[in-house]
């Protein structure tokens, strides 16, 4: 199967740099170029190059990305799209119980730096009422299971 390769950002002032600077040397990049934020990211798959203007993370398995619809947090919905960037699912916030408010929820970009019941979780993020670990299935969108461990995580 292909895979992603090459992940790097886009900065406003044209400048690229790859995805997987630290801290230092991103400071140091942004001292260098002038650079002062990531507008988008350039990815290669299957030997073409693609690029969108979002800020988009790496699957784990790296057959795949995901943004925050809209570039933005607020919406509470994570697109997920295949190596040429075409889109394959889009995921909300789930419903989980009687209390769950989807609408004022959010998920947050995968993976969850969580280990919960010795599970590495898709992500983290709220229903509405309270904070959950979630896991999806990034090819369907379905709710794979989900906890509401005591913080912090």
């Amino acid at each position: 199967m292909d895979k992603i390769e090459d992940l790097r950002d886009i900065w406003d002032n044209g400048a690229v740099s790859p995805a997987s600077l630290s801290v230092d040397e991103i400071e140091k990049f942004k001292n260098q170029t002038g650079a002062t934020k990531v507008i988008g990211r350039k990815w290669k798959f299957q030997e073409q190059e693609h690029e969108i203007a979002y800020y988009v993370c790496i699957l784990k398995d790296k057959d795949g990305l995901v943004h925050y619809e809209n570039d933005d947090l607020r919406t509470g919905r994570l697109v997920v799209l295949n190596g040429d960037g075409t889109q394959r699912v889009v995921i909300g916030v789930p419903h989980v119980d009687a209390n769950s408010r989807p609408e004022d929820g959010y998920l947050a970009l995968p993976p969850s730096s969580a280990r919960f019941g010795g599970i590495e979780w898709g992500c983290e993020g709220n229903d509405g009422y309270t904070d959950y670990l979630f896991d999806f299935d990034w090819d369907t969108g379905a709710l794979l299971r989900y906890a509401r461990p005591t913080r912090p995580w």
